[in-house]
C-alpha cells in the first residue's frame, strides 16, 4: 500500500497562537518515531516566538523567507533544511505576499 500526503490549507489548522496554519505531514496510519507537522503563511506574518526541550528540523518546500533562531536571522528558502537546537528561541518569517511552506519534524533529546 503507497501511502501519501500533500499540504492543503483547506484541510489545515491554525497554530501558534493563531500566526500559521499546520497539518500534519505524514498519512494518516503512518506510525512515525518523530512528531511532525507542516506550517504555513501566505502572506507577511510571523509564526508565534517559541522555544522547547525537541531536537527539531524544518524542510523548506515552497517560497521564500527567514528562520529566526535566538535572535539571529538567517535567509531560506526552497529545498533549504535548518536544525532548531533545544530550548532555542525560534520562529519563522514571511515577508513576502506569497505562500511559505516548510515541514517541521522534532523529537525528544537524547541524553
Amino acid at each position: 500500500m503507497i501511502l501519501k500526503s500533500n499540504f492543503d490549507p483547506n484541510h489545515a489548522e491554525k497554530a501558534h497562537l493563531n500566526t500559521i496554519l499546520a497539518a500534519p505531514v505524514m498519512p494518516e496510519g503512518l506510525v512515525s518515531p518523530f512528531d511532525h507537522a507542516w506550517g504555513y503563511l501566505d502572506k507577511p506574518g510571523e509564526m508565534e516566538y517559541h522555544k522547547h526541550y525537541k531536537e527539531e528540523v524544518y524542510f523548506f518546500f515552497k517560497g521564500n523567507g527567514f528562520v529566526r533562531i535566538d535572535g539571529e536571522e538567517i535567509p531560506v528558502t526552497v529545498g533549504d533544511v535548518v536544525r532548531i537546537p533545544p530550548d532555542a528561541m525560534h520562529t519563522v518569517v514571511n515577508r513576502e505576499n506569497a505562500e511559505l511552506l516548510w515541514a517541521a519534524l522534532w523529537w525528544n533529546v537524547m541524553e
